[in-house]
């Protein structure tokens, strides 16, 4: 029998989200029929052993543990449904990396997965701390995990930390991603942020730009604002100018 009819019968009994284990709610904004074909293939072709549990969910993605040759990585599934041409175009139209991609409203999600697999592999060229990207498909990406046996990683604004520390290691990474990268996350704050092993780890680069994006000075300041103003509040002496100043210091050959 072809195998896209075993996938037909798997849809049409619904068993594929039985086995997933996850709520309907969930289930009816991820996982449509398009997606479950995707993620069918993807699964056979990394070998992902079983989707585990959802570790995040937001209005553009889920973020699901998933065990692969019996260990924990990550699958980022990116919403058909309310992952939005309008909303995101204005992220790659101008990014030079991917002038050449065919892009319109039938696989603008599926660049969205392929620009945060390039993103998230320039940051770890360069020794910034965030997942290790694994493989993409579609509206696909497959990432390391962070944490530890017993839980993801929590985001910044969940976690205790030393705030002047992390606050020096935030400055420090968002150096080197423009200056080195060249690139601009475009939408950093506490909540893209993991705290694990008393270390930042930069997360969602979906949207990040390349420095010589029409709108990366923009999408900079709005990131430096975010993060002044979550460190001021933990009473870090910190302002807009002096780290846009400490970000942009770029160098002769820059």
């Amino acid at each position: 029998m072809p195998e896209e009819s075993a996938l037909e019968q798997l849809l049409k009994s619904g068993e594929f989200l039985h086995h997933l284990d996850i709520d309907r709610k969930t289930a009816d904004l991820v996982f449509d029929r398009r997606t479950i074909r995707a993620l069918y293939e993807f699964m056979k072709h990394v070998s992902i052993d079983y989707i585990d549990f959802p570790i995040s969910a937001g209005k553009e993605s889920v973020v699901f543990k998933a065990i692969r040759e019996r260990k924990p990585v990550v699958i980022k599934i990116y919403k058909l449904s309310t992952l939005r041409f309008s909303s995101i175009w204005k992220y790659i139209e101008g990014d030079y990396r991917f002038s050449r991609e065919r892009i319109d409203r039938s696989n603008i999600v599926y660049i969205w997965a392929k620009k945060e697999f390039t993103n998230l592999g320039e940051l770890r060229r360069h020794g910034i701390l965030c997942p290790k990207p694994m493989d993409f498909h579609k509206n696909l990406l497959m990432m390391s995990y962070i944490g530890t046996s017993a839980s993801p990683a929590p985001r910044l604004k969940d976690a205790d930390f030393d705030a002047q520390a992390v606050y020096e290691e935030i400055r420090s990474a968002m150096l080197r991603m423009y200056r080195d990268a060249r690139l601009v996350h475009a939408d950093l704050s506490e909540y893209n942020i993991l705290y694990h092993r008393r270390k930042p780890y930069i997360l969602d680069v979906g949207q990040s730009v390349s420095r010589e994006h029409p709108a990366a000075d923009y999408f900079l300041d709005r990131d430096i604002r975010n993060i002044v103003a979550f460190f001021a509040k933990r009473g870090i002496s910190t302002d807009f100018e002096s780290l846009s100043r400490f970000v942009r210091q770029v160098s002769s050959t820059g």
